[in-house]
Parts: structure tokens; sequence; C-alpha cells
């Protein structure tokens, strides 16, 4: 039995397997073929296992990571989950979605990253989660704005310049608000 660690909708987040680098070569191939909030465009095979290869780790020592998002019938549509960025020492969600597959569903994204903020907070210790995406991701701004996330400030990340994104925790909301 494979462990998924998020449901939403038909589309379940599991974990990667090393056999898995190719689908991830292949979603990267072409940069206007996914949604995704990663800085490259065009993955090699080194890149594709790398990513794979930190998600297992990260899943390991963190009990987060980026997990492979498998439709209904459990075929490939990318990935989603958590990423540590080295330039700020913080957790960022991030995903990566195929935008060939005609029938995926145009709102997922939205309620991709609103499961995955709610499995963060209530999963996590952390105080607050960030969302990186590229100055020029205008899809990406809109779904972590509608998913709650502010503006917090804009700086070079992974030799890009991108907009750091937050949402604090409900916790720490409520310890703001009443404070």
């Amino acid at each position: 039995m494979q462990t998924i660690f998020l449901e939403c909708g038909s589309v379940k987040l599991v974990p990667f397997t090393v056999t898995d680098i190719d689908l991830v070569k292949a979603l990267h191939a072409d940069p206007y073929g996914n949604r995704c909030t990663e800085f490259s465009t065009n993955c090699y095979v080194a890149d594709a296992r790398q990513l794979v290869l930190s998600a297992l780790q990260n899943q390991n020592d963190l009990g987060l990571a980026k997990w492979k998002a498998v439709d209904g019938d459990g075929e490939f549509i990318g990935w989603a989950g958590f990423t540590p960025v080295e330039e700020t020492s913080e957790i960022s969600l991030n995903y990566c979605l195929d935008n060939s597959n005609g029938d995926l569903d145009e709102a997922l994204p939205d309620r991709l990253c609103t499961a995955l903020t709610e499995w963060f907070f209530e999963n996590t210790y952390f105080s607050h989660l960030v969302a990186v995406v590229r100055t020029d991701n205008r899809a990406m701004r809109n779904v972590v704005l509608n998913a709650g996330f502010y503006h917090r400030e804009s700086q070079v990340i992974g030799g890009m310049q991108a907009d750091v994104f937050q949402m604090l925790s409900p916790s720490m909301q409520s310890y703001l608000m009443s404070a």
C-alpha cells in the first residue's frame, strides 16, 4: 500500500521513488508545458535526479517534501509539496503540474495550494510558510494571493529575481491579533 500524504479531489500526493526521474525530466522539458513555481524551465536528467533525491531526503529529514502528484488513474501529472529555501532558511510551498493534460482541472492549482497550506500548518510546528514566485509568474502570484499569502519582499533567490509571499500559521495569527 502506497503512502498518501494529501488528497485533493481525485489528485493524490504520494512519495517519489528513484524510478520517477524520467517522469520529472519529461515534465520540465517544455517550459510552456507546465504550471510551475520552480525557477528552472528545462530539467536535465541530473536536475530531475536531484529533485527526486532531495525530495526523498527532505521527507526523511523533515517529514515533508515535494511529492509526486497522480490523478485518479494513478497517472503522473506533476509534483507538489515543500522545499527548504537556502537563502532564507524557510520552507516554501511549490508545485509543478502538467499543462498538456487537457483533463487537468484549471482550478487545481488554487485547491492544491490551499490544501498544502492547511496540511503544512496541521502537521508541522512552523510559524509561517513562504511561497517563492518568479516576478514574471503572474499565474502563481494569483494562486498564492487567493490562498491568503501576502507579499513580504522581493529578492534574488536561486539566481533569479523573485517575490517572497508569506502566510502565518493560525496560532501565530491569533497571537498577533491578541497582542
